[in-house]
């Protein structure tokens, strides 16, 4: 159980390498998308490591599904309130259901086999150009240090 909990862990790191964006503004652009991403994705780790701390002692399984339910919420939670550059509307709307969609059924199932896959990307990258132009912004944002950006190519 705590492999796959572990394992929950690259879904920060495959968030932020997956779904770039910001909150808040109508025109998104692509520096503030990937802050948002970046600053989201930090927040999921934290509350997953965080989770996994406060799980780590127990015994009962559906202790851990309690504790890593909520950041995984409210990451797609937050994936959802970004605001996107223009050309990455309809994939970030898509890219956002499937985020609700499978915290949703973790949720509802409580069962941590819900999250299967989860940190190898549910959510498909963005267009090729688009992919690489995000990387690109991403190397000149302080909040993305140490995040990785996307699945290799």
């Amino acid at each position: 159980m705590f492999k796959n909990l572990v394992g929950l862990l690259g879904l920060g790191v495959f968030a932020a390498s997956s779904l770039f964006a910001c909150s808040g503004e109508d025109d998104g652009n692509d520096e503030d998308f990937v802050r948002g991403l970046c600053e989201a994705s930090t927040e999921l780790r934290n509350g997953v490591e965080q989770a996994i701390k406060d799980s780590s002692s127990s015994t009962d399984p559906n202790k851990a599904v309690e504790s890593l339910a909520e950041p995984v919420d409210e990451f797609a939670d937050d994936f959802g309130d970004l605001d996107p550059p223009q050309d990455l509307m309809d994939w970030h709307d898509d890219a956002s259901d499937t985020l609700k969609a499978v915290a949703k059924d973790f949720r509802e199932r409580e069962d941590i086999a819900a999250l299967e896959g989860f940190n190898d990307s549910p959510v498909p990258d963005p267009p090729s150009a688009a992919k690489a132009r995000l990387r690109e912004a991403a190397k000149d944002i302080q909040e993305c240090n140490g995040v990785t950006f996307f699945k290799p190519d």
